[in-house]
């Protein structure tokens, strides 16, 4: 390996540590958990638009690309996520009309996240969102074992993300959802994020984790909803 290549891998392994460095700061904060160590068991950059799927109607895109032209997320600007230079994930479905004025994106992960030997598990994730109307809404969606969207299988659990965020609103911020009565030692699951919408909405996300404690401390349980 050259000097070249050497210097690169250096900086590549500063930013990883860096970034779970953060994320564990900011998890042992959000569970309440002071300093007892978090682990991260997985984390998703959106750095590879291969490892996504879209499943709705009207699309996500896995990339660098800027907010459209003159649509909603223009004015909401690019997501300010600690790695939105190597990707994100970004919806607006004004630049995306249907003739019914009804709208649906779903972002399935093709891939399978395995949690073992930890007594709690949660998620993390960077979310930027604007609601333009009533029917606005954003959702993450957990599928267990080998259930995924695009076969249609019963969703395991759907929580929403920005609920009460006022219409014409928009929101920047890092979500922790505590699925530790959910999620046990063992299990397998995947993940997709869900909009749907009459017209405007627009959403990024990025930074996406799965973390992992001890002892056994169930800080919040979660908020099962109806499906679609």
């Amino acid at each position: 390996m050259n000097e070249n290549n050497s210097t690169k891998l250096i900086l590549i392994l500063t930013t990883i540590l860096f970034v779970c460095l953060a994320t564990t700061k900011r998890a042992n904060a959000q569970f309440g958990l002071g300093t007892l160590p978090i682990d991260v068991l997985y984390t998703n950059t959106f750095n590879d638009s291969n490892q996504w799927l879209n499943v709705g109607y009207t699309l996500f895109e896995v990339d660098t690309t800027a907010p459209y032209g003159s649509f909603v997320s223009n004015y909401m600007g690019a997501i300010n996520s600690t790695t939105a230079s190597d990707g994100f994930a970004m919806i607006d479905l004004d630049a995306q009309p249907t003739s019914s004025n009804t709208q649906f994106g779903m972002l399935a992960l093709q891939e399978t996240i395995v949690v073992d030997g930890y007594d709690n598990y949660g998620i993390g994730l960077h979310s930027f969102y604007g609601r333009y109307d009533a029917t606005d809404s954003v959702f993450i969606t957990i599928f267990k074992t080998s259930n995924n969207p695009q076969f249609n299988i019963p969703v395991d659990t759907t929580i929403q993300l920005h609920a009460g965020l006022d219409v014409s609103s928009i929101e920047d911020s890092i979500h922790w959802i505590d699925l530790s009565n959910f999620l046990s030692s063992g299990d397998e699951f995947t993940v997709a994020f869900e909009c749907r919408s009459s017209w405007g909405l627009a959403w990024m996300i990025d930074d996406f984790n799965v973390v992992a404690w001890n002892p056994t401390v169930v800080i919040s349980g979660i908020e099962d909803l109806p499906t679609f």
